[in-house]
């Protein structure tokens, strides 16, 4: 059985769409245009592509039933101009055992398919179950993406939008991933010089060299004396003013023998002692100071000028703070080294010894001996750049597959469990569905033992005659296995065919269908019949007599002993629907196995609505109901035509231009618009008439039509057909005859139909 169908965006029905929840037997109301042969059309052609926002949803179970669908689009295929009809293969009577024999292994084939339905239950409830491990799974592996997803970005590439697709990849590397383990920070670190730096090749840094020896030279330390081996030497050196008598020595040329520090006449000869005291080797050991000087701070400024750029320039992988403080260091050194030159120089007996930068240089060697590694790794990776950027992805995998373990371990277990059931119960479903397809073909066997398409022929035939159609009749065509439409005197008859005659032996080659099969091996199927409107110009006799196969259809779906399994009925025909959808002793009461449902179409949108009771009563409290719960169709100025023409023609005894002559001159012309219909001589309620209007249209329309009821002195029956919502009847004895004329109308009404 189907259980429910959802039909939207296609013809009439927008994106909202409609939900129509199936029983067993189920009733379709509503009028012509307004989206019932989309709903019978969807059933029987649901892979056409204009029905891809639709849904039919089958019952568990039941997916295995063929549907029979009656609607224009079979007649027009079935009995179009060419001459042969496809016969209909139907069971035989003449073998009581082979017949027997088949019911037999229906009832297993049903008990096979019930299994395979209970099958299919468990399965979708353990597919379920592992969607949810699944989706859990994945969460907790996009947790880990979104952790790691700044830095690894570019080894998530194509998977970031993607749940489903990074779960999936996770598994492939659980399962496949054999790189060694590499860190975090060295994982980071790849990733920098892989894809975050430039692609051109990096220069190593030159080695930092300093010549220490500048800084020990042996005359630093060296006292600069005169010679001792003169009388005044012993003075100089006990008093330790060697460096005071240097400097008056200098300063005692042009003075004529006065002391430059006393202004005292010096001693004879004392010149003379000096000049030798302070001799030549005294002058080189000068010298050589002051050359050893100039040669360390020319040095140390080279130094600086050649290596500077170490922390002016942007270096890959130098740390620039830390060789800026160390070049701070080494000059903060040199200028201090500088002072106590500068005191060495003017006191040459004085032994200084220098502060050595080597410390800090050899320091600075370090940091660029750690850059030219990364910088040779650098280079290396940029001659590699395909095989580095695949095994840096690959680790990295390595190293999620490490984060998620837990997760992933617990999800295997689970999973593997899970889908053994699962499995276990696929494997169960298609044995089931071994044993059903055995003994199906054992059936179609057995059917092919007594099916044939003339006891078909004789059915209709039959059907014919008792229906007077004595005109034509079905004959066995030329062409093996199909039929013909012959008159009586054997011509063909298929194209001179009456749309009554037409449409009638149509119904009723489809009613013998569903009794069979256009198929030999497909005679005995379960079924689900859908009929839409198979009476649109058939007289009053011939709707009874289709009301009646109908109805008998009816009881072989309730006996639950037969191949149909439900039925859908489509119509806009009042009477029709009464006969088929009357239930004796049970009034307009729903059964349990019963739906209703009416179809409107409002701004050219359809809509669906459910009954809990029968809502077709008759004709003209229908119109009223349509009326009152529908004011803005397209067909209400119809609806007002057809109430008028039914209460003013049959019973109302009004002159109608009377009523014209009571209403003004701008409304006149709506009023006759509206009356126009009734005074065509018509007497019955024609189901086929339409006009297009909109919502300030159909209100216009509406206060015509209240004030031709008020105007007439039969404001009481609008009132009471209205339900009061226009305006309150207050006198009991109003309601009282409006009820008494609509009894005397609807008695009136009947009359006519008769």
């Amino acid at each position: 059985m189907i259980e429910k169908i959802r039909v939207k965006e296609v013809a009439s029905y927008d994106s909202t769409g409609i939900e129509v929840n199936l029983s067993k037997i189920n009733y379709i109301y509503g009028s012509n245009g307004t989206g019932k042969t989309t709903i019978s059309e969807l059933l029987r052609n649901s892979d056409n592509q204009k029905f891809s926002f639709c849904n039919i949803e089958w019952k568990q179970g039941s997916s295995d039933c063929d549907l029979f669908v009656y609607n224009r689009y079979f007649v027009r295929e079935n009995f179009n101009v060419r001459n042969e009809i496809k016969g209909i293969f139907t069971l035989g009577k003449e073998s009581t055992d082979i017949l027997a024999l088949i019911d037999e292994k229906k009832k297993d084939i049903e008990k096979h398919q019930g299994r395979i339905g209970n099958l299919d239950s468990n399965i979708s409830r353990k597919e379920e179950q592992l969607e949810i491990l699944q989706t859990n799974f994945m969460n907790q592996c996009w947790d880990l993406k979104q952790k790691y997803d700044v830095i690894f970005e570019e080894a998530f590439t194509g998977l970031r939008n993607n749940k489903r697709k990074f779960m999936e990849r996770c598994l492939d590397e659980a399962a496949n991933n054999t790189n060694n383990l590499c860190t975090y920070e060295k994982l980071k670190n790849r990733v920098d010089s892989v894809f975050k730096n430039s692609r051109e090749k990096v220069g190593t840094i030159p080695v930092i060299h300093y010549d220490c020896s500048i800084e020990n030279q042996s005359i630093f330390q060296t006292k600069i004396i005169g010679k001792k081996d003169i009388d005044i030497a012993r003075l100089i050196s006990e008093l330790n003013i060697s460096d005071w008598v240097q400097q008056g020595h200098r300063h005692m040329e042009g003075t004529d023998g006065i002391c430059p520090f006393c202004q005292q006449e010096l001693p004879v000869n004392f010149k003379e002692k000096l000049d030798e005291y302070f001799d030549e080797t005294y002058t080189e050991q000068i010298q050589k100071l002051n050359s050893s000087i100039e040669k360390y701070e020319r040095n140390t400024i080279a130094f600086f000028e050649k290596y500077g750029f170490l922390k002016t320039e942007n270096i890959p992988f130098i740390n620039k703070e830390k060789v800026t403080s160390l070049f701070e260091l080494i000059h903060s050194t040199y200028k201090e080294n500088i002072q106590l030159l500068e005191k060495k120089r003017n006191e040459p007996s004085r032994s200084v010894k220098l502060s050595s930068i080597t410390n800090y240089v050899e320091q600075i060697n370090s940091e660029v001996e750690q850059a030219n590694l990364q910088i040779t790794e650098l280079n290396r990776v940029i001659d590699n750049i395909k095989e580095e950027k695949e095994k840096l992805i690959k680790d990295i995998w390595r190293f999620v597959v490490e984060e998620n373990k837990s997760n992933y371990e617990n999800y295997m277990s689970n999973f593997r469990r899970e889908n053994r059931a699962l499995e276990g119960m696929r494997r169960s479903k298609n044995e089931q569905k071994g044993y059903k397809k055995t003994l199906e073909d054992e059936v179609i066997g057995l059917q092919n033992q007594l099916t044939s398409v003339l006891p078909s022929i004789n059915e209709i035939n039959s059907l014919l005659r008792s229906f007077g159609f004595t005109n034509f009749q079905l004959a066995q065509s030329e062409e093996e296995g199909n039929y013909k439409i012959v008159r009586e005197n054997g011509e063909d008859a298929n194209e001179t065919l009456s749309e009554g005659e037409k449409t009638f032996i149509t119904f009723l080659y489809f009613y013998q269908l569903i009794n069979g099969s256009n198929e030999q091996g497909k005679v005995n199927t379960a079924r689900i019949i859908v009929i839409d409107d198979p009476i649109s110009s058939l007289d009053s006799n011939i709707l009874f007599m289709v009301s009646t196969l109908i109805n008998n259809l009816k009881k072989k779906i309730r006996s639950n002993d037969s191949n149909f399994k439900q039925l859908i009925i489509l119509t806009h025909n009042v009477y029709f629907h009464k006969e088929i959808s009357f239930n004796k002793g049970k009034k307009n009461k729903r059964q349990p196995d019963e739906t209703f449902w009416i179809i409107r179409k409002t701004g050219n949108v359809s809509r669906i609505s459910q009954y809990e009771e029968n809502p077709i009563k008759n004709s003209y409290e229908l119109l009223w109901k349509e009326l009152k719960e529908n004011p803005n169709s397209i067909t209400t100025p119809n609806i007002m035509r057809r109430i008028l023409e039914n209460y003013f023609r049959f019973f109302g005894n009004i002159d109608v231009n009377e009523i014209i002559e009571e209403f003004p001159d701008e409304e006149k012309v709506v009023c006759n618009s509206l009356l126009s219909w009734a005074n065509d001589g018509s007497h019955h309620v024609n189901d086929d008439l339409y006009v297009d209007s909109n919502q300030e249209q159909n209100k216009i329309y509406f206060d015509v039509f209240k004030k031709i009821f008020v105007n007439s002195k039969h404001e009481s029956h609008f009132n009471m057909m209205m339900g009061n919502i226009e305006i309150e009847v207050e006198e009991n004895v109003a309601n009282d005859e409006a009820k008494k004329e609509i009894q005397e109308a609807l008695t009136q009404v009947a009359v006519g139909k008769e």
